[in-house]
């Protein structure tokens, strides 16, 4: 993960702002039929965006389009399948963590919501290869946080992975470090402070 990126205590907030700069990534669609305004929307497409034009906009308009007719769809069940497997694969092939797109879960989410939404049967498929990876890549990454040596495999994480890193590894050095010991005798000893 690049430095300049903000750290996250929360991997559920982590995960909201990849999912927010995932819906803002740029592809491109091939219009289906000719639509005009757009160019409102989306600055520099031209207006009208034309049947049979590819235009590129953010993710979120390209699913919109999609969803109203104009654009081809860009979500396929069977390329995040094969994308999952390919992932899987390679963590298996190793100990180390494997370093996967920024936009990995975020992607993996979209493709989840849109077949659990069209009642695909994949589904089942999806959450099944998408626990396997999770799985795999947290045991890794559970095992490297309760370590000393850190620094090159924080490369390898995604910006959800790296929030709860270091919220295990808070955890982790927390109770090793047995700071949590005795905290009850001093409830205990407040508490009777109190009752005097």
């Amino acid at each position: 993960m690049a430095d300049s990126s903000p750290r996250f205590d929360d991997f559920y907030l982590a995960h909201l702002v990849t999912e927010i700069n995932y819906e803002e990534k740029s592809v491109n669609v091939k219009m289906k039929s000719t639509l005009y305004g757009l160019s409102e929307v989306v600055p520099g497409v031209s207006d009208p965006a034309e049947e049979g034009q590819e235009i590129t906009v953010p993710l979120w308009v390209a699913r919109s389009l999609a969803q109203e007719g104009y654009a081809g769809q860009i979500l396929h069940t069977e390329n995040i399948k094969q994308k999952l497997s390919k992932f899987i694969w390679q963590e298996e092939q190793t100990n180390s963590l494997q370093k996967i797109d920024e936009y990995a879960y975020a992607e993996i989410g979209a493709h989840l919501n849109f077949a659990r939404e069209a009642k695909d049967q994949s589904s089942v498929t999806l959450e099944s290869k998408t626990a396997d990876l999770l799985r795999i890549r947290i045991k890794k990454i559970r095992r490297i946080a309760e370590t000393k040596d850190q620094p090159e495999f924080l490369k390898s994480l995604t910006r959800e992975e790296e929030a709860w890193f270091e919220l295990y590894r808070l955890m982790f050095s927390e109770w090793v470090g047995g700071s949590w010991l005795g905290r009850v005798n001093q409830i205990k000893f407040g508490a009777t402070l109190l009752l005097d």
